[in-house]
């Protein structure tokens, strides 16, 4: 019994077109290559090796892979080579609109500029997207998944007006099932996050760009654009870990920031964001929780109530009852045991540690 083939012989004999459209040698071991890279779980060298292989055969002047985010529904782009990033945009939902796009999503097939029945250089898109970039020949492809389901989109230009042949459209037809597989988005799984009732979780990624995780309702303080400034800034850090609170609609809730690796961009990291309702330790009420991080923050009893728009006396006596409950003596004895709980404001707990 002959041995099982190779996943690239596996490739050649599945994907090699019959003899009146046979792919050169060339054009086989690119095919090939890019098959073996996109399987090699490194989606964003994955593309930019892809791009580079392609070009030796497809001679595209551009090229972007972009991934659908089902929810957040829109496109996330892997990698790209040549395209500035306000042809990307155009590139992205305002093509997913035009036809161009239903007819791939219908056919499940590659379409060059000189497919369409109609003068595509014409449409409105062309002009304000592809024409002041330089292009005059485009090819485009939805890619699928395993399952079937829409996964994203290839988009490749050229600047001469007929340098998309039909070899071509079969070649990048034979890639689109291993293309499918590098768009499927890998998330954060529900393992690696609480499970406690009413927990939410976010992912900013390393533009600072918040991200949706499968099963999960977003972190509501990332609504906050103090909250969004304090994240992208930690993002330049080195800080591992952090947890304290955050003031959400009048109310606290519980906040951890862990770095983590991005789920998408594997050399990049990322800021895992997971919140919870927060539960009231040492019997600290929420008004004692807000005057306690005042006075974390050296806040005078004066300027506590003034900031509150509530009395000197309320201030003072809700410090006594803060040092009561947290069994300390003084009010950096109080601050310092609150940054230890996780009991003040992730921005302060992070200044007072040197985090940012």
């Amino acid at each position: 019994m002959s041995a099982p083939p190779e996943p690239r012989e596996l490739f050649m004999a599945e994907q090699i077109p019959a003899a009146d459209e046979a792919f050169t040698l060339a054009e086989a071991r690119v095919l090939v290559d890019c098959a073996y890279v996109a399987g090699s779980g490194r989606a964003n060298e994955a593309v930019v090796e892809i791009f580079a292989q392609l070009q030796r055969v497809v001679h595209q002047d551009a090229a972007a892979l972009m991934a659908w985010d089902s929810l957040a529904g829109e496109h996330v782009v892997l990698g790209s080579s040549i395209y500035n990033p306000a042809t990307l945009t155009g590139l992205g939902e305002p093509y997913a609109k035009t036809d161009p796009y239903r007819r791939m999503l219908t056919t499940h097939r590659p379409l060059r500029i000189s497919d369409l029945p109609y003068d595509y250089r014409k449409t409105t898109l062309y002009q304000e997207v592809l024409r002041p970039a330089g292009f005059g020949d485009g090819m485009s492809t939805c890619v699928f998944a395993a399952d079937g389901t829409y996964a994203g989109i290839l988009h490749m230009s050229a600047e001469s007006p007929t340098a998309f042949a039909a070899r071509h459209v079969h070649m990048i037809e034979a890639l689109t099932a291993s293309l499918g597989r590098l768009c499927s988005l890998r998330r954060l799984r529900s393992a690696l996050l609480p499970a406690d009732e009413g927990s939410r979780a976010s992912l900013v990624d390393h533009t600072g760009k918040p991200r949706l995780i499968d099963e999960y309702e977003p972190a509501t303080c990332l609504a906050d654009p103090d909250f969004g400034r304090f994240v992208e800034r930690l993002l330049r850090t080195h800080s591992h870990v952090l947890f304290g609170v955050w003031p959400v609609h009048g109310s606290w809730v519980s906040v951890r920031v862990e770095r983590v690796q991005d789920p998408l961009f594997e050399h990049s990291a990322a800021l895992l964001v997971t919140e919870s309702p927060w539960q009231t330790s040492y019997g600290l009420s929420a008004r004692e929780l807000d005057v306690l991080n005042g006075l974390a923050q050296g806040a005078s009893n004066q300027r506590i109530a003034s900031e509150r728009s509530i009395s000197v006396r309320t201030v003072t006596t809700h410090v006594e009852r803060i040092l009561a409950k947290l069994g300390q003596e003084s009010r950096a004895g109080a601050a310092a045991k609150a940054a230890r709980e996780g009991l003040l404001r992730l921005d302060l707990i992070a200044t007072r540690r040197g985090a940012i």
